[in-house]
């Protein structure tokens, strides 16, 4: 049987490298096996299910970057995209993450308490 090299997975998969061990650090694809020597044994089913999960929705192909903060239009719409990811990727109610905000950063609760959603 052929493997392939943790490189060559994310080049067939069109990701970096980085991304693809994030996603096996975070625990959302499955540690390959490994040979004597530690290197991480890819067969082309282990592939095959990898692509199925990108196809399916379940990984992002990108790796966050933190940027530095600012408070230009579009640093704060890139960070505000990237919490309503973060938040529908873990199932989050946004009112709940919105109440745990104005909790810890009590600045906020004057500024948001006053707006309240109209669906629940």
């Amino acid at each position: 049987m052929k493997y392939l090299t943790t490189l060559e997975v994310a080049r067939e998969l069109k990701v970096s490298k980085q991304t693809l061990l994030n996603w096996l650090y975070a625990g959302k694809i499955p540690e390959p096996p490994r040979n004597k020597k530690g290197y991480r044994l890819w067969s082309l089913s282990r592939v095959s299910l990898v692509r199925k999960l990108i196809g399916d929705g379940r990984l992002q192909k990108r790796t966050i970057v933190h940027k530095e903060a600012s408070n230009r239009p579009e640093v704060l719409t890139e960070f505000a995209r990237e919490v309503s990811q973060f938040l529908k990727d873990g199932k989050i109610d946004p009112e709940a993450f919105l109440r745990e905000l104005a909790r810890v950063h009590p600045q906020l609760a004057r500024k948001i308490g006053g707006r309240r959603s109209t669906h629940r």
